[in-house]
């Protein structure tokens, strides 16, 4: 969900009160190229509960989950209407809205001007979004996962709409933090998860209330704990001042500012002393956030 969804969402919202009719979003999931390439899929921005969610308050409140597999990549522009919109009895179609570079069909044959074609005998209105510029090119979910992989998270922020946020449920981890380090912390594993470079950042954090709970997040292969670099990021949270259990909680980490890079330690105490500078350091930086925002 970036700028260009949320303009189609508007257009769509005005088309329906026009129509006395009720909105209603499709989407896709998986990603197609998820399925059609498996073996280079797309990180995702969004989980699918959060997708979902930000429809809901974008004022969407039907949301339909299409579920894309190989057969349904196969169907023809023509059948792929029929199937989808044509046919369902529960509702009768009277208008759909979709970016006006939106491709449909097998090998994306189907276009707005196709569209327009093959709903017209169905008496369906079509209307069609331009797409939404940031500078000179479009806003689009490549461009946010190239941004937020560099770390150029305000960038990010500019075309989501919204804040760059990782959101997950809390996993039980290996417990170090916590025994050896004297800092828990909550774990976050979803590696389909598109992530900023690796290293620490301050950081806010909702539990679901809607506050912003301040702390640190740390992001990385954990090598001096795992004793390699395997690849395989952690996400690790750390709440100043919290008290309370959040294993299985759903949580949403907003990283404000990055600190320092992820690197290996000779010792545990020396990344017990490195962890704690980090924890100041985040505090100030927090500290100075929270004044700018009261200033404005």
């Amino acid at each position: 969900m970036h700028r260009g969804h949320y303009a189609v969402i508007e257009e769509l919202l005005r088309m329906a009160k026009e129509l006395s009719a009720r909105p209603a979003v499709l989407f896709f999931d998986p990603l197609p190229r998820q399925v059609l390439r498996p073996d280079a899929p797309p990180k995702l921005l969004t989980s699918l509960a959060e997708k979902v969610r930000r429809m809901r308050m974008a004022g969407v409140d039907t949301v339909v989950r299409v579920t894309f597999d190989l057969p349904l990549s196969g169907l023809s522009p023509a059948d792929f209407l029929q199937k989808y919109f044509f046919e369902i009895p529960e509702f009768q179609l009277v208008g759909l809205c979709c970016g006006e570079e939106w491709r449909f069909g097998a090998r994306n044959s189907g276009d707005a001007a196709l569209l327009k074609e093959l709903v017209t005998p169905h008496d369906i209105q079509v209307r069609t979004v331009p797409p939404v510029m940031f500078g000179d090119e479009k806003v689009s979910s490549s461009r946010i996962r190239e941004a937020v992989a560099k770390g150029e998270l305000t960038l990010a922020e500019q075309m989501l709409g919204r804040p760059y946020v990782i959101e997950g449920v809390v996993e039980h981890g290996a417990g170090i933090a916590s025994s050896e380090l004297h800092t828990p912390t909550a774990n976050l594993a979803d590696e389909s998860l598109q992530l900023p470079p690796y290293g620490v950042y301050a950081a806010y954090t909702d539990l679901g209330s809607g506050e912003k709970l301040p702390g640190i997040v740390y992001i990385g292969d954990a090598p001096t704990i795992r004793g390699v670099q395997n690849g395989h990021p952690v996400v690790e949270l750390h709440l100043f001042d919290f008290q309370g259990n959040l294993y299985g909680r759903e949580i949403h980490v907003t990283p404000v500012q990055f600190l320092r890079s992820s690197q290996v330690f000779p010792t545990t105490e020396a990344l017990h002393a490195q962890i704690q500078q980090d924890l100041a350091n985040a505090r100030m930086v927090l500290r100075g956030a929270a004044s700018e925002n009261r200033g404005t």
